[in-house]
C-alpha cells in the first residue's frame, strides 16, 4: 500500500493547527471590486448558471438564443474576474449576487 492510500501523513495535531492558523489568516489583498456591475439579465442567467443549467438549457428558460446566453455568460465571467462557469457561481455567492 502506497505511504498516503487514505491515511494521514502528518500527525492530526500539526494539521489541526495548520487549518487553524489558515482560518486566520487575512489576505494580503483587499478584496476587488466589481469593475462593471452585472446587468440584470446577466444576473438572470447567473443565477440559472448557479441552478446547473448549461447554456442551452439557460437560453430555453429565457427565451433567448443560445449564442447570446454565451455571450452573457462570457461577459459574467471577465466582469466577475475568473476563468469558468464554477468560479463564477462561487464569486457571485460570495459577493451575494445571487
Amino acid at each position: 500500500m502506497p505511504p498516503c492510500a487514505g491515511e494521514r501523513t502528518f500527525r492530526s495535531t500539526i494539521t489541526d493547527k495548520a487549518t487553524h492558523n489558515l482560518a486566520l489568516r487575512k489576505p494580503a489583498f483587499d478584496a476587488l471590486d466589481l469593475p462593471d456591475p452585472l446587468t440584470r439579465r446577466e444576473i438572470e442567467v447567473l443565477r440559472l448558471m448557479t441552478a446547473g443549467l448549461s447554456n442551452k438549457e439557460i437560453a430555453s428558460a429565457l427565451d433567448a438564443g443560445e449564442a447570446t446566453i454565451k455571450s452573457h455568460v462570457s461577459s459574467i465571467l471577465s466582469k466577475l474576474g475568473v476563468r469558468d462557469r464554477t468560479r463564477a457561481v462561487l464569486r457571485a455567492l460570495d459577493l451575494g449576487l445571487v
